[in-house]
């Protein structure tokens, strides 16, 4: 039987971007002004959203570029990642991680994930590590939470002399051992593409450090490397973000904590849901790792099945579910002969077959999560 709650609920989208009453005319209001001032570039917003951005991840330093994959090059350009440099990234990931490798001549190489918590595997990096003496690694906080492991990787890497960044674009107000992600990183990037918890109106991105050089060098290289307005002091790039972004940004900072929350209670009730049905559910849903409070991004679950055919069944019913990750980068047609894969048991190729994302949104109502529920009871 149906419950009440959900008989008025047909569907129910994977991700629905909702605000908060008056916030679309709070953000008109701001791009009117940068309108009126003819400010589109450089201006206060992008000021204001350093500092509020700074305040809330208690990071030291805070860049803001064009986008997420730029965020991650200007990084790697940085730290001085040449041509033929080897470095670590994971095999579960989204593409632009390799891409941003490639992008700067280095040579990636994939390293699998592990059951425990879905993120890189620290053993089998440490193999890479002494097998290929890698100049730098990207670890990829996936899901909205990060490797339990966190501090291993950093106190490893800081050991080794390996720079370690970290590709944070789903992990604004994540906590790692109860300080924020971006507080203990050397240098993290983000990615503001609408559908972050922390999302623009279009691309957006931004790297943070706890080095001031790295810091000053993210700017010069996203800004033409730029000493003055026509005095170029190294080759870099066009990566600013405009005004309009930084507005938007700026805006949505005010109302963070209260979309993470709703997101953490959404996240919770699917938990508590499968606590209760976990006998007969097709779906084993997953949490992050005891050490971390994650940021509700996007809800975990492992498919008894498949992807796909619990997928289709859902979707019969109107909800629209996501498989983020249909396939780990070392299967993509793009990706290069030279690139190297460390792996045990190719984890990553079977994660890419069973997970599936259940829709997570801010402000998500207590019975479209019902409906979602006893659809997953019913399928």
């Amino acid at each position: 039987m149906m419950n009440s709650q959900a008989q008025d609920i047909i569907s129910v989208p994977f991700i629905d971007l909702r605000f908060e009453e008056g916030f679309e005319e709070r953000v008109q209001k701001r791009w009117q002004e940068s309108l009126l001032s003819k400010s589109f570039i450089g201006g206060i917003a992008a000021k204001e959203l350093e500092n509020k951005i700074l305040d809330f991840t208690k990071a030291k330093h805070f860049v803001p570029c064009a986008n997420g994959t730029d965020a991650i090059q200007l990084a790697l350009r940085s730290i001085g990642i040449e041509p033929k440099d080897n470095v670590l990234i994971p095999d579960f990931t989204f593409w632009a991680t390799y891409e941003a490798v490639v992008n700067v001549g280095a040579n990636p190489i994939m390293i699998d994930v592990n059951f425990t918590d879905f993120q890189m595997d620290f053993d089998l990096f440490i193999k890479a590590v002494e097998k290929y003496k890698p100049k730098a690694a990207v670890l990829v906080h996936l899901y909205g939470w990060c490797s339990e492991r966190l501090q291993d990787f950093r106190d490893y890497c800081n050991k080794h002399e390996i720079y370690l960044v970290e590709d944070a674009a789903q992990a604004i107000g994540t906590y790692y051992e109860n300080k924020s992600l971006f507080e203990k990183a050397f240098i993290a990037t983000i990615s503001f593409y609408p559908a972050k918890v922390l999302g623009a109106a279009g691309d957006a991105g931004g790297i943070f450090t706890s080095n001031e050089e790295i810091a000053r060098l993210c700017r010069q290289l996203s800004n033409h490397g730029r000493s003055t307005h026509y005095g170029h002091e190294y080759v870099g790039w066009n990566s600013r973000m405009d005004e309009l972004q930084a507005h938007f940004l700026s805006e949505s900072l005010d109302h963070l904590e209260s979309r993470i929350n709703s997101r953490r209670k959404s996240e919770q009730k699917y938990v508590e849901f499968c606590e209760k049905n976990k006998d007969s559910l097709t779906v084993n849903m997953c949490t992050s790792p005891s050490n971390i409070t994650n940021n509700g991004y996007l809800q975990v679950s492992l498919a008894k099945t498949s992807f796909s055919e619990l997928s289709n069944k859902l979707l019969k019913r109107g909800i629209k579910t996501g498989n983020v990750y249909p396939n780990p980068i070392s299967s993509q047609k793009g990706t290069l002969d030279k690139s190297l894969l460390i792996t045990n048991n190719k984890i990553a190729e079977y994660l890419s077959k069973k997970i599936i994302n259940l829709p997570l949104f801010p402000y998500m109502k207590d019975e479209e999560i019902s409906y979602v529920c006893e659809c997953l009871k019913e399928a």
